[in-house]
């Protein structure tokens, strides 16, 4: 067993497409990871669940995994902090057993409820209090309107709604408490009271705040797992665990974006533009979301739904034959294969332009009902055209988060970059071009599963301030832009707004 000379924290997400777990020292070096995929279940139109039982094993093993694998003794790990998908929601009865999967944010069966929100009730005072564009399906607050309407006999057997970390948590401890970032994410919850909204306790939903668990901090301690899932993970009963928040928040901090001075971008399966503040920043329009973290700070920012996602889309489509070439040009993985095809094509895609809009859109139209579309097509262009006007679709929709953010808050100079994305020089090139900003990336494995981690350094004391930053995350690379590609990217950049607003 390694000699450990130092104190060290573990961090989990408990992500949409996968659980990552972290192994860090009070530097933020990182001694471990590990991971696990997950399966989303989509067997009807506008489904998109996550099996709670399988999420929950999953959280078992990874934990298991990353202490194995880091060969660490766990009298060392000073605690854990958790970090989480937005948006989940399980229905449960008096005993904790699951009624419903967990519906994620991807699901938009519920767009009817949604839309009926601005019609039937006091809209603009719901997205003040809340910080969320309400009227989207992506929030919880209209699945449980869709749930109600469509299963009633379920319905009045629920005795909570809680999230997926939620779930984990009563597993392990038995108790109901929700970090407030958790709890903005659901629509439901008040940013400037920090409590469950009256306003839609009382008028949308006809029910008490006590269906919800209890809001409290990011740095909320728990303590005394159940035995049997201590011995199975290899930890000790006594282990603490951080609530933390969730993992858009999570990856701000773990990229060290502390102030309003900086964004973080993160692109993994969806994507997001984010910056700190130390006030509500709400826009009028209501094009972005403003949640509350805790510690009187707020983290502003869109979200965009298609991400690396549609970059597996693509992935699933050419399958066999990328199978094939993954071999043939010796690539490491599928997306590797996909910069090598992207980076023989110029910027522009030689004039094709990709709406990637595959599941809807959030941030800045808020279309559930947006489809994609390739735009542009003629006899010249191949599969790696294809390919890397998928890229840059992708980079066009979050600039238009982004341009939206730098109205709100001026103060903006730094981007720092985070997900899967980061991993692709090409595609950190093709957002610098069109952002015309250079771009920052770090040398971490996962931004949020470090963010998390970082929460469990702060709610026990081994970092003084919660705006002292690690050494790790400082710039390891940035990416600038190349004018010649600034001026192609103006002009594509443009012809995407305008295909984009014909569809809103």
């Amino acid at each position: 067993m390694a000699k450990q000379t130092t104190q060290l924290f573990m961090g989990i997400d408990l992500g949409t497409s996968s659980l990552k777990a972290g192994i860090f020292d009070s530097e933020g070096k990182e001694i471990g990871f590990s991971s696990v995929k997950t399966s989303i279940i989509c067997s009807s139109p506008g489904m998109a669940e996550l099996n709670p039982e399988k999420i929950f094993q999953s959280f078992l093993d990874i934990v298991k995994q990353c202490i194995k694998k880091s060969k660490i003794s766990v009298n060392n790990l000073e605690a854990i902090g958790l970090s989480t998908q937005m948006h989940s929601i399980i229905a449960i009865d008096s005993k904790g057993n699951c009624i419903t999967n967990a519906i994620i944010w991807a699901d938009t069966r519920a767009k009817k409820q949604a839309e009926s929100l601005k019609e039937k009730f006091d809209y603009e005072k719901m997205s003040f209090n809340t910080g969320c564009k309400v009227m989207h399906p992506a929030y919880p607050l209209s699945k449980i309107l869709w749930l109600k309407e469509n299963e009633p006999h379920l319905y009045q057997k629920i005795y909570k709604f809680i999230t997926i970390k939620e779930y984990v948590l009563l597993r392990l401890f038995g108790d109901f408490f929700i970090d407030y970032s958790d709890a903005s994410s659901t629509g439901c919850f008040n940013i400037h009271s920090f409590k469950w909204d009256d306003y839609i306790m009382e008028n949308v939903l006809g029910i008490k705040p006590d269906k919800f668990g209890e809001p409290v901090e990011c740095t909320y301690a728990l303590k005394n797992i159940k035995k049997e899932y201590a011995d199975y993970m290899g930890l000790k009963c006594n282990t603490v665990f951080i609530i933390g928040s969730t993992d858009g928040v999570l990856a701000n901090f773990g990229s060290g974006v502390f102030d309003d001075n900086s964004v973080s971008c993160t692109i993994g399966t969806s994507g997001a533009i984010r910056v700190t503040a130390n006030k509500p920043v709400i826009d009028p329009l209501q094009r972005t979301w403003c949640y509350y973290f805790g510690k009187g700070i707020w983290v502003a920012g869109g979200a965009i739904n298609n991400g690396g996602l549609v970059l597996k889309w693509l992935g699933n489509l050419f399958e066999k034959q990328l199978e094939h070439e993954i071999k043939l040009f010796d690539s490491k993985n599928i997306f590797k294969l996909f910069d090598h095809y992207a980076s023989q094509v110029r910027p522009g895609s030689n004039g094709l332009i990709f709406l990637p809009f595959l599941t809807g859109e959030r941030s800045p139209n808020w279309n559930a009902s947006a489809l994609g579309i390739i735009y542009g097509l003629t006899l010249t262009h191949e599969k790696k055209h294809i390919i890397r006007s998928a890229m840059e679709g992708v980079i066009y929709n979050i600039f238009s988060v982004y341009k939206v953010m730098i109205k709100l808050n001026k103060n903006v100079k730094k981007i720092k970059a985070s997900g899967g994305y980061s991993n692709s020089d090409i595609w950190l090139q093709i957002q610098a071009d069109v952002f015309n900003k250079n771009i920052e990336t770090l040398n971490i494995n996962d931004t949020a599963v470090l963010g998390a981690s970082y929460i469990a350094m702060l709610a026990t004391g081994f970092i003084s301030s919660f705006k002292k930053g690690l050494s790790v995350m400082k710039p390891y690379k940035i990416i600038k832009p190349i004018k010649e590609n600034v001026e192609i990217y103006e002009k594509a950049y443009k012809k995407f707004d305008e295909l984009n607003s014909l569809l809103n």
